[in-house]
């Protein structure tokens, strides 16, 4: 079955409403599941343990793992990704005050913050991109629409206000800013948890390798 944005829409239903107990318990076991271990490496013996269930009550509720997947990509799109980060950080893009550094610091911060309550999300997340091409489709076009498109606008007009270079392309620049961010996040969360990083310092540091690069000379 193709992974489309309605489909994930319906399952979301069902997250939002589980029939039983059990099935509340399943899916919330499967979304640590599979952001530890990814699609491929969930098996449904370890998630019917995570869950305190047998397997056969696992294939009850859902009956492949490619259900409780959708279940929980539903719920990861949708509940966490669209009206959480997404409404927020397109919020925070259109703000355009008081200067670049502050906006640009301001943005970065608040991503931090809201994936440090949850950094298992952005495993689930990555972990989905990378196995699912429906929904690195789907999550793209959201993003395109709600972030994208809204960060170049606002490079734009940082460049109209003198701070950044004109002859730069606005959607290089946007591109290059999410990479950084991405980056940042995935280091602190994903590849080095433990690693000893002071993130203000972290984030004024990225912040001015980034600037030097677009300030515009005057």
């Amino acid at each position: 079955m193709k992974l489309t944005l309605k489909l994930l829409q319906n399952e979301f239903d069902s997250y939002q409403n589980p029939s039983s107990t059990k099935e509340k318990d399943i899916v919330e076991a499967a979304e640590n599941v599979f952001s530890e271990l990814g699609f491929d490496g969930a098996t449904t013996a370890e998630l019917a343990k995570q869950a305190n269930v047998t397997e056969r009550t696992l294939f009850k509720y859902f009956p492949s793992k490619n259900d409780l997947y959708r279940r929980v990509l539903s719920g990861l799109l949708l509940s966490t990704i669209v009206p959480g980060h997404m409404s927020d950080l397109k919020e925070r893009l259109q703000t355009l005050k008081p200067n670049f550094k502050e906006w640009y610091l301001s943005i970065l911060k608040a991503r931090y913050t809201a994936v440090a309550k949850e950094p298992k999300k952005l495993k689930l997340l990555l972990g989905a991109l990378l196995f699912s091409k429906e929904f690195a489709e789907i999550f793209g076009n959201l993003w395109k629409i709600n972030l994208y498109d809204t960060s170049v606008e606002a490079i734009e007009y940082f460049q109209q206000t003198g701070e950044i270079r004109k002859n730069l392309d606005p959607n290089q620049i946007v591109r290059a800013s999410f990479s950084l961010a991405a980056s940042f996040l995935i280091t602190k969360f994903v590849l080095a948890p433990k690693y000893p990083i002071d993130p203000e310092k972290e984030m004024e540091t990225i912040f001015s390798i980034f600037y030097e690069g677009i300030k515009n000379e005057k």
